[in-house]
């Protein structure tokens, strides 16, 4: 990939390079990285589910001794494909990123989704981003996720391209808390209905209202691969 291409350059803060790995394209991904386990989705929310995925991507990494690595998507896929169905933001792309790293995600990745993205074959995005670049060697997603060209892509999708490519796949199944599945659909409607606690619960941490972090007034951070260097010789 080089840095002209539909996935590369998203818009983030430099303020949040400081928390840890960020690359914010696939240009960012260095030339030795060695491999990770990885989960994807757009994570909105951030809540119990994503929660799990994040636990078992860092216990596939562990075994494999390698890097974690979270792929989430900015903007919301909605945006470009359905724009009169784009829903109420949960969390800013900060705040996930910062919640990744908080959990233990060693580095994130975040592709911008573009129509060009929107237009790609699932299993050329296996291909191209899992397997040439990412090198993966774990794949974890939400039993439900669906990716690729008009959601082409599944977990049956990936388990099949995955034995070809060296990686295995976990299909993590929907969480529940409290006798309700945790998901961004139910956390926005317990917003509507003004019901704090249920969004809480559902979170799994305290509600906060999406706020961009401002770019710091002054100084630099090193750059994100520089930064993603380091973190794969942990």
């Amino acid at each position: 990939m080089t840095a002209s291409s539909p996935m590369d350059c998203a818009e983030v803060s430099p303020a949040v390079h400081s928390m840890g790995a960020v690359w914010t394209g696939l240009h960012d991904v260095p030339s030795e990285w060695p491999g990770c386990a990885v989960t994807m989705g757009v994570f909105d929310g951030f809540h119990r589910g994503h929660t799990a995925l994040v636990r078992r991507v860092r216990e596939r990494a562990a075994e494999h001794g390698l890097p974690s690595a979270l792929l989430t998507f900015d903007p919301h896929p909605l945006t470009v494909t359905r724009p009169e169905r784009v829903p109420r933001q949960l969390v800013s792309l900060e705040e996930r990123i910062r919640l990744a790293h908080d959990l233990g995600i060693d580095v994130v990745l975040v592709l911008p989704f573009t129509a060009a993205l929107a237009g790609l074959a699932a299993d050329e995005f296996i291909g191209r981003v899992l397997g040439h670049t990412l090198r993966a060697r774990a794949v974890v997603v939400g039993e439900n996720f669906r990716f690729g060209r008009g959601g082409g892509g599944d977990a049956v999708l990936l388990r099949r391209v995955g034995r070809r490519l060296g990686f295995a796949v976990d299909a993590v199944p929907l969480v529940a808390h409290a006798g309700r599945t945790c998901s961004s659909t139910l956390i926005r409607s317990c917003l509507a209905a003004g019901d704090l606690k249920g969004v809480e619960e559902l979170l799994g941490r305290p509600w906060r209202t999406p706020v961009s972090v401002p770019p710091p007034s002054s100084g630099g951070t090193a750059s994100p691969a520089a930064k993603a260097d380091g973190t794969a010789k942990r």
